[in-house]
């Protein structure tokens, strides 16, 4: 006979209160889920349901139905519904985001600092050469003292944007560190709290549970360490997770490897290098570098420091050192009001510090102290007419045998000009004959001041006069190089091989009228006019001109063999070589060989001396002594130009960088939450089905006692 009995136990009732502690954790987990739904790093988290194993049949009755009968539902695992595969993704847009939003702010607030292009260094320049400018146009008007006082005013004033602006690069790089310091705070307290989580979770997968919420709270965690350097995870076999920076470990299941403070250490250039460094390890060396920490708001700061704001700082020190170096060549060559020998316009703040954007003031105060006045023959009395009679010389016309010519030669001369600027002898070996270099007044002028001398020739024809002057911006680097560090100073002298006292027609310089000034130093007491505004106009040429920059003058003591690598130390005080500076050797009149450009490949700094040394590869032989100097490739204002448009060009990259990546980290979000999100009208949903499953259930239990109350007592059981 076939049991009557359902199959399960005890009527089904377990069952179904099998079913109910399920429904009840399914609700649970639900309500959980809506808990959490604004919580961040929150994971939706599902009960999945499983068919409870069924009771077979007893070996000893045969069932009442065929196969087997269920024995209800369980919960076989609470699980965390996370989008792994799209953590990395996010966190790497996440740090490249914030990478690029920290420099874009820092950035932007330097940008108005300097104020360029409506204010700052570029119009305080631009006042600077209007200054100028309207000097040069009173020549001759007796120099007001307002004109001047102006000039002075405005140098002040460029000296003062310029140490603006290299403030607000300080100030920028001293927060940088500020910065980073906090920042390396907070990222060593996530380290400790994802340590922390991996003790939990390795714990509770030992143990055989899901750790759901300590992995939503660790994954969290990462999120956050990825904003501010670049991090990477592996998860391991007992659950804990590896957490790395471009493969050096930060955490190691409990084991935590802290970051020290950001240094400025130096580099083997003698560069200062912003740093992380692990706070267990210090290195040996300052040079050492220190964690390669790819992306994030720390590296962002790293970044920024070193190759932008250290960079802008340098190159805004090597156009305040041309700019002081190229007017003061200027005013030291020239006289003052006072018939004084001139002085730097553009002096040290801190006298025993080299000139840099910082350390760069007016040094001239007294309007009548501005040295702007140029030696000139045409203010003495040493220079007679050439013209015999009252000819008008034609100075096209060849000098030989012309009538016009108050000492014309008869035949051709072939001599030499020895010129002495700033205790160099030049020497203009001069030919009057047919073609010859000195054949006509017009030749002899262009060939002369071809030369770059220093001094410059001209003819006036209204007094019919050849004029000599001091020139400063006639001087190349052939010039330069010979003048090395011999002071500059306003006076010149010219000599003539062929002079003979009484024999005027016998050397170029009688027949020139110079006869008197040959061989006798040119100064105030004979060539000096107070109202001459020459300098001035030399100092526009500067402006007009490429100058070297930074600036730079100095020799190789030692031979070099072409296309070996050449190490030579600067003079002390020039520190702002870069790598990729272009430098001219061996300079040549006209550029001649062996001179030629080279670009230094490397930069060391002696830690004992602070001397800085460049290296470079020349592709000629140069002989010992040969000169260096920064190569003349550009203007002033182009150098000054190009860097703003750095600025401007590195500010407008961290702003497109940040908008791209944040939309980019944003997208991936999106997908991300989009799996692992938790979803409140789902939930809702789910809530819903639950509960009416729960109250089936427990609908079911209620009935089933019914029937047993009626069966129990309809049998007499109990009576």
């Amino acid at each position: 006979m076939s049991s009557f009995f359902p199959q399960g136990t005890f009527f089904g009732i377990d069952m179904m209160s099998t079913s109910l502690q399920s429904f009840s954790v399914a609700e649970n987990v639900t309500s959980d889920n809506i808990s959490n739904v604004n919580t961040p790093g929150a994971s939706r988290q599902q009960a999945n349901f499983t068919e409870a194993p069924p009771i077979a049949g007893s070996p000893f009755m045969s069932t009442h139905v065929l196969g087997t009968a269920g024995e209800g539902a369980t919960i076989s695992q609470v699980q965390r519904i996370h989008a792994d595969a799209y953590d990395s993704l996010f966190r790497g847009a996440s740090s490249s985001q914030n990478y690029y939003t920290t420099q874009s702010d820092a950035l932007k607030a330097l940008q108005a600092q300097l104020g360029d292009p409506n204010s700052g260094i570029g119009t305080q320049f631009a006042s600077f050469q209007s200054a100028i400018a309207q000097l040069v146009s009173q020549a001759g008007s007796g120099n007001p003292s307002a004109s001047r006082a102006n000039v002075i005013a405005q140098a002040q004033a460029l000296a003062t944007a310029l140490g603006t602006a290299s403030s607000s690069i300080s100030n920028a790089k001293s927060q940088a560190l500020t910065q980073g310091s906090a920042l390396v705070t907070k990222v060593n307290s996530i380290l400790d709290q994802i340590a922390a989580l991996n003790g939990q979770i390795r714990a509770s997968t030992a143990v055989g549970d899901n750790p759901n919420t300590f992995s939503d709270q660790r994954d969290y965690l990462i999120d956050q360490l990825s904003q501010y350097i670049s991090t990477q995870t592996s998860i391991q076999s007992d659950g804990s997770t590896l957490v790395t920076v471009n493969g050096q470990a930060l955490v190691n299941d409990q084991v935590v490897y802290h970051l020290a403070a950001p240094v400025v250490g130096q580099a083997s250039n003698g560069t200062p290098t912003f740093k992380v460094d692990f706070a267990s390890t210090p290195p040996a060396a300052a040079s050492a570098p220190g964690i390669p920490l790819g992306s994030g708001q720390l590296a962002a700061l790293q970044d920024l420091y070193n190759n932008k704001l250290s960079v802008y700082g340098t190159q805004l020190d090597q156009f305040a050192s041309s700019l002081a170096n190229e007017v003061n060549r200027v005013t030291q060559s020239a006289y003052d009001q006072n018939g004084q020998p001139g002085t730097a316009l553009f002096q040290p703040i801190v006298a025993s510090l080299p000139i840099t954007a910082g350390n760069i003031k007016s040094g001239i105060s007294d309007p009548s102290q501005l040295p702007v006045a140029l030696a000139s023959t045409s203010a003495g009395t040493l220079v007679a007419p050439l013209n015999s009679a009252n000819n008008n010389v034609d100075s096209s016309q060849q000098l030989t045998n012309n009538a016009s010519l108050a000492n014309p030669p008869t035949a051709t001369l072939t001599g030499a000009l020895t010129i002495s600027v700033d205790g160099v002898a030049s020497t203009f070996n001069y030919n009057t004959g047919a073609g010859g270099n000195a054949d006509t007044i017009d030749n002899f002028v262009t060939n002369f001041n071809a030369g770059h001398f220093g001094v410059t020739a001209s003819f006036d024809a209204s007094s019919q006069r050849i004029v000599f002057a001091r020139d400063p911006a006639n001087e190349d680097l052939v010039l330069r190089g010979a003048q090395q560090s011999n002071p500059q100073t306003p006076t010149f002298t010219i000599s003539d091989s062929l002079f003979a006292a009484g024999a005027p027609a016998s050397s170029l310089i009688g027949v020139l009228g110079g006869q008197n000034l040959n061989g006798v130093q040119q100064n105030a007491s004979n060539a000096f006019a107070a109202s001459d505004n020459s300098g001035a106009n030399a100092i526009v040429k500067v402006f007009q001109g490429n100058v070297g920059v930074p600036a730079l003058e100095t020799q190789g003591a030692a031979a070099t063999t072409a296309g070996t690598l050449t190490t030579v130390a600067l003079p002390s005080g020039v520190n702002n070589i870069q790598v990729g500076q272009v430098l001219t050797l061996d300079a040549q009149p006209n550029g001649a060989s062996p001179q030629e450009n080279v670009v230094v490949s490397a930069i060391s700094v002696n830690p004992t001396t602070g001397i800085e040394s460049v290296t470079f590869t020349p592709a000629n032989n140069h002989a010992a002594g040969y000169s260096i100097a920064s190569a003349q490739v550009q203007t002033l204002q182009q150098f000054y130009g190009q860097t703003i448009t750095q600025v401007g060009l590195d500010t407008q990259t961290a702003i497109t960088g940040s908008a791209t990546q944040t939309t980019l980290a944003q997208n991936i979000d999106n997908v991300r939450q989009s799996i692992s999100g938790i979803n409140i009208d789902e939930e809702t949903q789910n809530l819903v089905k639950y509960q009416n499953a729960y109250q089936a259930a427990a609908k079911t239990i209620s009935t089933l006692n019914q029937l047993l109350t009626f069966v129990i007592n309809n049998l007499g059981v109990g009576q």
